[in-house]
């Protein structure tokens, strides 16, 4: 039987063992989980009070029980908890509804921990509701953990740009908005001129101290709800989405943020060189790019065909003599 079962349940077994009470608030305090008690009121303002809570709600969150009894839970409420799923769990309240969500939640001293809770309503002999019982886990470990998978899985280790999987996955989804809203989005695909010549003649933590900043300054350059990601080795792609829907305007505004991309990425970079152990020294380094962009409102093409199209064009660029732009021309 559950932790919360057995709360809900020990009044009708107050008549079988003695000072069960005590018993239960014994088990209690030595479990891992916080658990909360609070009165039966979720329309109350400024909400439910609490009435009880075990010993470690006191040790994880740092409060004392004369700054908890008698508040409400909303004392672990901070800048970072998510409104949404708070409208969710006072929605299931007012129903009277077991509610399990989790939230960013604070301590005393500020810091924050992701809390998984489930809520249950608890009534008396007479089937009126009385208190409300939350059960509590501090999840953050377990959060972490997730968010180091994701980003392995997801973005460059060397630049922290989404990486071509999770680009893939946001030009789909770029494409399917493209179609429904009727605005043009535009793809580029970027090639560092001659960045091999780096690698060779300083080594590769020097590439990468390049390709670092190169990065930096590529998300200076677009919107936060544009995607900059490093496609792989001296490559990187820039996905701009809900332009314009007047396809003449979309390519101008197009043409503009990849010439400040040009432009940016041919400013002179200070890195640092050292040679077989000497005395590191500061290199200035003037780099360029050549840029193919590819044009799209709702086709039908794939991100593969749109990320091939863009690749087409930054050749031409390339072709052309380096450190240009070029957007993809259908053949024929």
């Amino acid at each position: 039987m559950s932790t919360l079962k057995v709360i809900a349940s020990h009044a009708l077994l107050q008549h079988e063992i003695p000072n069960l009470q005590g018993l239960i608030e014994v088990c209690l305090d030595h479990m891992n989980d916080a658990i909360v008690i609070t009165e039966a009121d979720p329309i109350s303002t400024p909400g439910p009070r609490i009435v009880w809570v075990n010993k470690i709600f006191y040790e994880r969150n740092g409060y004392s029980p004369q700054e908890v009894i008698g508040n409400t839970p909303r004392m672990l409420q901070g800048p970072g908890t998510d409104r949404a799923t708070l409208d969710r769990v006072r929605e299931a309240l007012a129903k009277w509804q077991p509610i399990r969500a989790e939230l960013l939640n604070y301590r005393k001293d500020g810091t924050s921990y992701w809390n998984e809770f489930e809520i249950v309503p608890v009534a008396n002999e007479q089937g009126c509701f009385t208190h409300w019982v939350s059960v509590q886990r501090d999840t953050t470990e377990r959060r972490q953990m997730e968010e180091r998978v994701f980003q392995l899985a997801f973005y460059d280790p060397l630049t922290q740009l989404p990486n071509r999987r999770l680009l893939e996955d946001r030009l789909s989804q770029t494409l399917a908005a493209s179609k429904r809203s009727g605005r043009y989005g535009a793809l580029m695909f970027l090639d560092l001129d001659n960045f091999k010549v780096v690698n060779d003649s300083h080594g590769h933590d020097v590439g990468d101290a390049l390709l670092r900043q190169v990065a930096s300054q590529l998300k200076t350059c677009v919107r936060e709800i544009d995607t900059v990601s490093r496609f792989g080795g001296d490559e990187f792609v820039v996905l701009l989405s809900d332009l314009y829907a007047d396809q003449a305007a979309s390519v101008q505004r197009a043409g503009v943020i990849a010439e400040k991309i040009r432009a940016s990425i041919a400013r002179p970079y200070t890195l640092a060189v050292s040679d077989r152990g000497q005395t590191e020294q500061r290199l200035d380094y003037h780099c360029s790019a050549s840029i193919g962009v590819v044009m799209f409102m709702g086709q039908r093409a794939t991100p593969i065909d749109l990320m091939k199209r863009a690749d087409t064009a930054m050749y031409q660029a390339k072709n052309a003599g380096r450190n240009a732009i070029r957007f993809y021309q259908p053949p024929g």
